[in-house]
């Protein structure tokens, strides 16, 4: 005779791990197909189900599984999103920067995000890829999401305020890390305009408009590799600190 929890903590986890693959970084990309997104979370599902508590209830009714399925799928999400913040946080910085040095015009596609973006938010946004995958995030990710179970075991609901208090702190630093990283580049623009507006006061008949552009985008350039290494120290770090922080907004 089959026996009916294994099936169904392994459905529970895959619903789970549904929502994390739904928004974790690399994995969740518009290039990867829908079928192969879902066959990594049925894999990482059967690996975990062996792992994961037992349960000692069922849902009495349709009704009320929906509500445990639809439990974790939010826990998924939650979970999913806190390792995507740093990339929230790398494409609003290339935004900034962009916008900075003068190359918001010339958009590209993104191939993993399908949206247009600027040069620099792709640069970044790869930058931030490789980061990911050779730092071994994915990896503390994934051991993160098995922990998840001893924390919040299948069908118990445990929202707090606190969670949410802590979800939206965090959300706010996607600005604040976003800023830090445009900062050299902002402080470049403003010497550039500062330096061109005097300029143009002492001598009146040279279109310091146009000529500002050139010098902007190749200051910018500079100062961009220069501090490359400091963004990717800054990426790496909030990296590092994404898998507990994962853990800490369990419900």
């Amino acid at each position: 005779m089959i026996s009916v929890q294994p099936i169904y903590v392994w459905m529970m986890v895959f619903v789970r791990a549904g929502g994390l693959i739904s928004l974790i970084p690399v994995f969740s990309g518009q290039n990867i197909p829908v079928r192969v997104r879902i066959a990594i979370a049925a894999m990482l599902a059967l690996v975990v189900t062996g792992f994961a508590p037992a349960v000692s209830s069922f849902p009495p009714d349709v009704l009320c599984l929906i509500f445990v399925a639809g439990r974790e799928l939010l826990i998924g999400l939650m979970m999913g999103a806190v390792a995507r913040l740093i990339f929230y946080a790398i494409e609003f910085a290339g935004q900034l920067i962009s916008t900075e040095m003068g190359l918001m015009m010339s958009s590209q596609l993104d191939p993993v995000s399908n949206t247009n973006t600027s040069p620099v938010g792709i640069a970044l946004f790869n930058l931030g890829v490789l980061l990911f995958l050779f730092s071994g995030s994915h990896h503390a990710v994934f051991v993160a999401f098995l922990r998840s179970f001893a924390i919040a075991p299948i069908g118990q609901l445990g929202f707090t305020r606190e969670i949410a208090e802590l979800f939206v702190t965090n959300t706010g630093k996607i600005f604040l890390i976003g800023v830090q990283m445009a900062v050299p580049l902002m402080a470049v623009n403003f010497v550039v305009t500062f330096t061109f507006a005097i300029l143009g006061k002492a001598a009146p008949s040279m279109n310091v408009f146009s000529e500002s552009f050139s010098v902007r985008i190749l200051a910018g350039m500079a100062i961009f590799g220069v501090a490359l290494g400091l963004t990717a120290q800054l990426v790496l770090s909030s990296m590092r600190q994404s898998p507990e922080l994962m853990l800490h907004l369990v419900p």
